[in-house]
């Protein structure tokens, strides 16, 4: 039965050029089977890369950084991005897209390629690993295809972090940034989070600036990434940062809305 292709909540008002790429790992060559669905690879390309190819370039994908998330998306199940030596590439990209059809052709693929053999799969634009994937009549669930980062760091404790999304490409929109502190990070995290799910599911992004309504005469404002906060970042792809009405970022706002919870050091 042919599945609905899922659909903007509110249509774009300009073209969106989104970029998806999954890599879905295997241990040997795939097995044999069914031909991918044609509308799926009429939107997307696949294509194999043994490790014998290229060993750094295929370790780079579990080592390093990308190791620590592989272990905390993965836990027991490490070993299967481990044992892997083959990468299958999923990229689509897609121009004035009128729907999300595109972003279900890529998972569709992603669950070929695992009913052949592949264990584990690599979001890149989101960078997360998994090995449970959207059933084809699965709604669309903007939390699984976009994650909330928080970079915090104990060697500068008294900095202000960036929050950010990563992700949005997939929805041809910029991924988010706030510069918060500990006591921000929940608060801005969960406003992060609702942005990008109406972003994603077809909000524009007013220019210069876009107001976000946090609380009944709370406003924040997202704005052009002057700073160049998304390269910093290595997010590859444009961003917005969020900052209050003043324009100041986000690292105490926490107190600001709520004195007594300044910090009392």
């Amino acid at each position: 039965m042919a599945v609905a292709p899922w659909q903007f909540r509110t249509p774009p008002a300009h073209p969106r050029d989104p970029r998806v790429v999954l890599f879905a790992f295997s241990a040997g060559p795939l097995r044999a089977g069914s031909e991918p669905p044609p509308e799926a690879l009429g939107s997307c390309r696949v294509q194999t890369i043994a490790r014998a190819q290229d060993p750094a370039w295929f370790d780079a994908w579990r080592s390093g950084s990308l190791r620590a998330i592989a272990t905390q998306d993965l836990g027991s199940q490490l070993g299967l991005l481990d044992g892997a030596d083959h990468l299958h590439l999923i990229a689509c990209e897609p121009r004035g897209v009128q729907d999300l059809a595109y972003l279900q052709a890529a998972w569709a693929l992603a669950r070929h390629l695992a009913e052949r053999g592949a264990t584990v799969v690599l979001d890149a634009m989101a960078m997360t690993y998994t090995t449970k994937l959207p059933a084809p009549d699965d709604p669309l669930d903007v939390q699984r295809e976009v994650r909330v980062v928080y970079e915090t760091s104990s060697a500068r404790p008294d900095r202000p972090h960036a929050i950010h999304t990563r992700g949005m490409r997939k929805f041809g929109a910029p991924d988010l940034i706030a510069l918060v502190t500990d006591r921000d990070a929940p608060l801005v995290g969960q406003a992060i989070g609702e942005l990008a799910d109406q972003v994603a599911r077809g909000t524009d992004l007013g220019t210069p600036m876009h107001a976000v309504e946090v609380a009944p005469g709370v406003r924040w404002v997202a704005v052009e990434d002057e700073h160049r906060l998304g390269e910093l970042l290595q997010l590859d792809n444009a961003a917005r940062v969020l900052v209050d009405a003043d324009g100041h970022d986000l690292a105490g706002v926490v107190a600001r809305l709520d004195p007594s919870r300044a910090d009392p050091n």
